[in-house]
């Protein structure tokens, strides 16, 4: 009996891990940050993930994003990066520094430019890079989020 509710409270809130207090008693939500600079992709975006139990933050720069995580003792979970913020290529360099600092974080590109933006990652990393396109369907968006959470490798 008490199978089947707990498995019910997982499909509820797929973005929260239980805590180790009680797992009846206390969950703590993943964190995400999300960084994008149209005020509506960051909304339709924190829409989706708080609704399936995930906390977060969003950014309009990837320079908010960056000092926030560089002065963090508790970076988030999966950050989502847009690859044009503020400039061209702010993303990719972002990406960099990110990896060099926190390899253990797990890290999604979102673009609105789809495919075309695959050659500049080209000799970027050995490790597979996920690029997902704007917008997004929030089936399968969901779905990408909890894979990459899910897996051990960032």
């Amino acid at each position: 009996m008490h199978a089947s509710i707990q498995q019910q409270d997982a499909e509820k809130f797929p973005g929260q891990v239980r805590g180790s207090a009680s797992a009846q008693e206390s969950t703590v939500a993943q964190r995400i940050a999300h960084i994008d600079d149209d005020p509506d992709i960051r909304d339709t975006v924190r829409r989706i993930l708080e609704a399936s139990g995930y906390a977060v933050e969003s950014y309009q720069t990837m320079n908010d994003f960056m000092v926030s995580l560089w002065n963090s003792t508790n970076p988030p979970d999966l950050a989502i990066l847009d690859v044009m913020v503020e400039t061209m290529d702010i993303g990719l360099e972002a990406y960099v520094e990110i990896r060099k600092r926190f390899p253990e974080l797990h890290l999604i590109f979102m673009t609105s430019l789809g495919e075309e933006i695959r050659p500049y990652f080209t000799g970027l990393s050995d490790e597979w890079i996920l690029i997902m396109e704007k917008p997004v369907e929030p089936i399968s968006f969901l779905s990408i989020i909890r894979s990459r959470l899910e897996n051990n490798e960032p």
